[in-house]
């Protein structure tokens, strides 16, 4: 990589880094009406693969990561048709490594995105792709709601701890402490803003 595209990049990721805090002061907090009408896709799924790439962007490369999923209980979207049925791929920004003193460093370009975990379950309210290919979860933290425990003991939980999941929702079953609820109360719930 020649110095002057290194130079650029990095100044790239210094401004992107500069604009997350910033960024992550002002979200928005969303009920679950607010995440599921915002999203592209709703869906119940498994990591089976997780995989570091690039994709070329203002000039640059931009680090993503490319989650591949299994759709296990779909609310919302299209799970594409013949050998792909049921598979998902969602390419969200990943990591920068940045040379320094110390040794390379590694850090997220924004700190709410979230990062999924092979062989963990979610459910995940996912954007529709950027032009160059890229989406993550409506409300970033918010709308990826990672599966606790098993069986009827199934909860779900985002990087929020749920907090205002209900607000705004007579019928919700959602306690506005926040914390995990049933899976079985979640999905329910969706289904019924999604009016399924």
């Amino acid at each position: 990589m020649g110095a002057m595209l290194r130079r650029e990049l990095l100044t790239g990721v210094g401004a992107l880094l500069l604009a997350a805090p910033a960024g992550a002061k002002t979200l928005t907090q969303m009920n679950l009406a607010d995440l599921a009408n915002r999203a592209d896709k709703v869906f119940r799924g498994t990591v089976i693969s997780v995989k570091a790439g690039s994709v070329k962007a203002g000039g640059g490369e931009l680090p993503i990561l490319v989650y591949r999923l299994r759709v296990e209980e779909p609310f919302k979207g299209d799970f594409g048709e013949g050998k792909e049925k049921g598979l998902v791929e969602i390419r969200m920004v990943g990591e920068a490594k940045v040379k320094a003193a110390s040794g390379p460093q590694r850090f997220g370009l924004w700190r709410d995105v979230p990062r999924l975990q092979r062989g963990q379950e979610y459910v995940l309210f996912a954007t529709r792709p950027s032009s160059i290919g890229l989406s993550t979860t409506v409300g970033l933290g918010q709308g990826a709601f990672r599966i606790l425990g098993a069986g009827k003991d199934e909860k779900a939980v985002n990087a929020f701890d749920n907090l205002g999941l209900g607000r705004g929702m007579p019928e919700a079953p959602f306690p506005s402490a926040g914390g995990p609820v049933p899976y079985a109360d979640l999905a329910r719930a969706i289904r019924a803003v999604l009016g399924q």
